[in-house]
């Protein structure tokens, strides 16, 4: 990601920063009457503007950019973008630049590539003779590899890949009507399915596969955030054994799942979970960890356990499971092998006759208290229990949200404070949404005193930034400030001990 800059408003000061780039970086335009070799073509630098209309040819990418220098493939006009849509052509026998037997597991494939940005792009219709082909495919340790504002609609798998080291960030993508029941049920296919590495996933709209979840992650480490999940097919996702480890371990995967959105599928194909911890492939000497925080699920009272810690292998699974709302259900939690779990949580909103299980402080009431749940508007009316509910020891605690339902999806906005349960806290009001082509908002930097001590604060929504100091502005010589940072659920803050010298401060993503 490119910094992100601000100086503190006490301080006047112009920044100017120079991202760098390529000399020789240029913008290559393609319409439907080019081909692959265009898009292939491109460089570290280059820009990719891809006219609207329909395209149906597959897409090989190798190159190595990177996070400075990315190549960027976007739609020349958002409002009118370019589908690839393989219509009832099976992929491998679309025209493209790869040859090799797997050429069809995926509409656009990454192969070993490092900096791609790409944005306003539909996918459809990438099926192949296999059943798992996929809009985009990623693979052999593709890194930084960002994808925005795309729709993956009734592939095989709407995104797939993921390889050991691979890296992806997904914001702001629609995932609908991804699966293929031709696929077998012991290889089932789902709007995601991510293999191995690193993945974070934000704003995105996930809902009605066609065959298995919306989410089958297998990654080292998972960030998903304030996304929108609806109505899988079988269960909403899940937590599975990486298949590229290799040796005798020890091994271990996490996965996050911060401010997101449930709803159930009126008839799930598996009623007895909604997101589930499971070592698949028996793999020795694994730990699967989740963090389930601030979450709204919203169930169809089919008793399905929001989190299914499936180890009755004995495979060691840990969960963190607090501040969320679990409507819907009468099961929080269901764990197999308790000798092998360590599963804890708080504050979180059951109904009355709902089991908490290990999870303590449980906040119980008929009803959480939704603005207008049959419009699926799952904010806080006043008067709702979970209203300042929150605890104040979740091992992260959201700054953000999904705006805004169904109907307006693939939005974000600045969550106010984290002193609410569920995925929407009461104070944000009518907070500015942001979508995948706002700029992203500069934090504010305040200052108060405390004694002779200052205390530099910022909001939540900026925990990722970091404070940088400078003994004077022209010219600035910053350095990242040492200072100790709190985070509680309203902002995060810095104290400064007096220092001889005067200061200047700004904070950096």
């Amino acid at each position: 990601m490119k910094f992100r800059d601000l100086a503190p408003p006490l301080c006047a000061a112009l920044l100017l920063f120079i991202l760098p780039g390529s000399s020789s970086a240029k913008i290559i335009n393609v319409t439907t009457n080019d081909s692959y070799a265009k898009i292939e073509s491109a460089v570290a630098g280059d820009q990719v503007v891809i006219a609207g209309g329909t395209y149906a040819f597959r897409v090989y990418l190798t190159t190595q950019a990177s996070v400075t220098n990315p190549i960027t493939i976007r739609a020349l006009d958002p409002a009118h973008p370019p589908v690839w849509d393989f219509g009832s052509t099976l992929v491998e026998n679309a025209p493209g630049s790869y040859t090799a037997g797997d050429r069809g597991r995926g509409g656009w494939q990454f192969s070993g590539a490092n900096g791609y940005n790409i944005s306003g792009i539909v996918f459809k219709h990438a099926r192949t003779a296999s059943f798992n082909s996929a809009g985009i495919r990623y693979y052999n340790g593709t890194t930084n590899l960002y994808i925005k504002d795309c729709v993956f609609y009734q592939n095989d798998n709407g995104l797939t890949g993921g390889t050991q080291n691979s890296q992806a960030t997904v914001e702001f993508c629609e995932f609908n009507a991804n699966g293929n029941l031709g696929a077998s049920s012991s290889a089932p296919t789902h709007n995601i399915y991510v293999y191995g590495g690193f993945l974070t996933m934000r704003y995105c709209y996930v809902h009605d596969s066609v065959q298995g979840e919306n989410f089958h992650i297998r990654c080292r480490s998972s960030y998903l955030q304030y996304n929108w999940f609806a109505r899988a097919n079988n269960y909403e996702g899940d937590l599975m054994s990486d298949d590229d480890f290799s040796g005798t371990g020890p091994f271990t995967q996490t996965m996050t799942l911060l401010g997101n959105v449930f709803v159930q599928n009126n008839l799930p194909g598996n009623h007895s979970q909604v997101v589930a911890l499971y070592n698949d492939s028996g793999l020795a000497n694994l730990t699967l960890s989740l963090h389930m925080l601030y979450n709204t699920f919203v169930g169809v009272n089919t008793n399905s356990a929001l989190v299914h810690v499936s180890n009755a292998d004995a495979t060691h699974m840990t969960a963190e499971i607090s501040d969320n709302i679990i409507y819907g259900t009468k099961t929080a939690v269901l764990i197999e092998d308790t000798n092998n779990a360590t599963v804890v949580g708080q504050n979180n909103w059951l109904q009355t006759n709902a089991a908490s299980g290990p999870l303590v402080g449980s906040i119980r009431s008929g009803a959480p208290g939704f603005r207008n749940p049959a419009a699926k508007d799952f904010t806080l009316a006043s008067g709702s229990v979970c209203i300042g509910a929150a605890s104040a020891v979740a091992s992260a605690v959201p700054g953000e949200e999904y705006y805004k339902d169904e109907a307006t999806n693939r939005f974000w906005r600045i969550r106010r404070s984290a002193l609410d349960l569920g995925a929407f806290e009461s104070t944000t009001g009518t907070a500015s949404a942001f979508g995948p082509y706002d700029p992203y908002p500069a934090p504010a930097l305040g200052v108060s005193l405390n004694g002779r001590n200052s205390i530099l604060s910022w909001p939540l929504y900026a925990q990722d930034f970091r404070l940088y100091s400078s003994d004077q502005m022209i010219p600035a010589s910053w350095t990242a400030a040492s200072n100790t940072y709190i985070t509680n659920l309203t902002g995060v803050s810095a104290t400064l001990i007096p220092a001889s010298n005067a200061k200047f401060f700004r904070l950096k993503r």
